[in-house]
C-alpha cells in the first residue's frame, strides 16, 4: 500500500508537505503547482486513506505528528522509518496520520493555532524534543500526547535506552583493542553534550574501561552528514601525529560521512579507523566495508507510539507510561580490528 513517504518521494517535497496538502484541501499554504503534483502523485500511486474501519474501536480519530527536524530531507532514514511504523498501525486501526509537521512548521502562527484548536487534533505524536514555549503551549491545548524520546514524566513516552546502546557500541571498540576514539554527533535543544545520552554513554565506557576522553576527539556536527564530513577531513589535516584508531558516530548517516573522509585522506577502514554508527538505517549495510551499528526498532517505535495514542484517547492510563524497546548491536567489518 503506497505511503506519504512514497508520495514524498515521487514529488520531491518533504513528508510534512504531502501530508498537509492530503489533509487540507483548500491548499490554503500552497501554491497551486505543489498542491496539483502532490494530488496527482498520490492518484498515480493509488494512495487513498483506508476508511475507518466498522470494527475498529478507534475510528476517524484525527492523529498528528511533530518531528523535531528533519534536517531540510525530503527523506529521513530515522525519522521516515517511526512515521511508517506509526501509519501501519492507525491504518489498521482505521485510521491515518492527519498531518506532520516540523518544528520549523509550528513557527508559523496560522499552523500552531490549527493544530491546538481541539475539533482538529484528537491526539499527537511528537517524535523528539522541541523548544520548551511551543512544547508548552501545545501540552496546554492539546489533551493526548505520546512522546517518541521526549524528556517528560507527565505523559506516556516511548524509547530505547540511548546512553546504553551507546556504551555497548563504544565497548565493542574497547574490545577491539582501541584506546583512543573520536565521537561524531550533536548537542540537540540542550546546546551540551554532557547532555546528551549517546556522547553519555561514550564518555561512561571510556572512563568504566580507565581510559582519557579527551576534548579534541569530539566532534559537533549538528547531527549534520555534510558537517560531519568537512569537520573529520579538517581533523586529519590537524591531529596527522595524535590520530585516534576508531570512530564512534550518534548516528549512521554521520558514520557513513566519516567513512568518506578517512577514505579520501588515503586511511583504510578497518586497518587504520574502526568505525560503528548508530541506527542501523538500510544504507549501513551497503557500505564498503559494511557499517558497524546498532539497531534501533524504529519501525515498531512508531507501531507501539501509535496503539499508546489511540489507547490513552479511548481509555487512558491511570499513570503516565513510559515503555523501553530494546535495541540490538550489528557488528560488521567496519569495526573489526586487531592490534599488531
Amino acid at each position: 500500500m503506497p505511503t506519504l513517504k512514497d508520495i514524498a518521494e515521487r514529488v520531491g517535497v518533504s513528508i510534512s508537505t504531502v501530508s498537509r496538502v492530503l489533509a487540507d484541501e483548500s491548499g490554503r499554504f500552497f501554491n497551486y503547482e505543489t498542491r496539483q503534483k502532490i494530488w496527482d502523485a498520490a492518484r498515480d500511486l493509488g494512495y487513498t486513506a483506508k476508511p475507518a474501519a466498522q470494527e475498529s474501536a478507534h475510528p476517524n480519530q484525527k492523529i498528528g505528528c511533530i518531528v523535531s527536524t528533519m534536517q531540510g530531507r525530503h527523506y529521513h532514514p530515522y525519522f521516515s522509518v517511526i512515521f511508517e511504523g506509526i501509519e501501519k498501525e492507525l491504518s489498521r486501526q482505521g485510521n491515518k496520520i492527519s498531518f506532520i509537521l516540523t518544528q520549523e512548521d509550528l513557527k508559523r502562527p496560522e499552523i500552531l493555532q490549527q493544530i491546538t484548536n481541539g475539533e482538529q487534533t484528537d491526539g499527537l505524536i511528537m517524535i523528539e524534543g522541541i523548544e520548551h514555549k511551543l512544547y508548552s503551549f501545545i501540552k496546554k491545548h492539546v489533551q493526548h500526547i505520546v512522546g517518541i524520546d521526549v524528556s517528560d514524566p507527565d505523559i506516556p513516552t516511548i524509547s530505547f535506552d540511548r546512553v546504553e546502546a551507546a556504551r555497548v557500541a563504544v565497548q565493542h571498540l574497547i574490545d577491539q583493542g582501541h584506546r583512543e576514539m573520536m565521537f561524531i554527533g550533536g548537542t540537540g535543544l540542550s546546546g551540551e553534550f554532557e547532555r546528551e545520552k549517546r556522547y553519555r554513554g561514550y564518555k561512561l565506557a571510556l572512563e568504566q574501561a580507565g581510559l582519557t576522553v579527551h576534548p579534541r576527539h569530539v566532534l559537533n556536527a549538528e547531527w549534520e552528514p555534510d558537517n560531519a564530513y568537512r569537520l573529520v577531513l579538517s581533523y586529519l589535516d590537524r591531529h596527522k601525529k595524535q590520530l585516534p584508531t576508531a570512530v564512534f558516530a550518534a548516528s549512521d548517516i554521520m558514520a557513513m560521512a566519516a567513512m568518506r573522509a578517512i577514505s579520501e585522506k588515503g586511511y583504510r577502514i578497518p586497518q587504520d579507523f574502526a568505525i560503528i554508527g548508530f541506527d542501523d538505517n538500510e544504507p549501513s549495510r551497503y557500505t564498503v566495508p559494511p557499517l558497524s551499528t546498532i539497531h534501533i526498532p524504529t519501525l515498531e517505535i512508531g507501531s507501539v507510539a501509535a496503539r499508546t495514542l489511540l489507547q490513552s484517547i479511548e481509555a487512558p492510563y491511570p499513570l503516565p507510561i513510559k515503555i523501553l524497546l530494546p535495541f540490538e548491536p550489528i557488528f560488521r567489518q567496519s569495526s573489526h580490528w586487531t592490534i599488531t
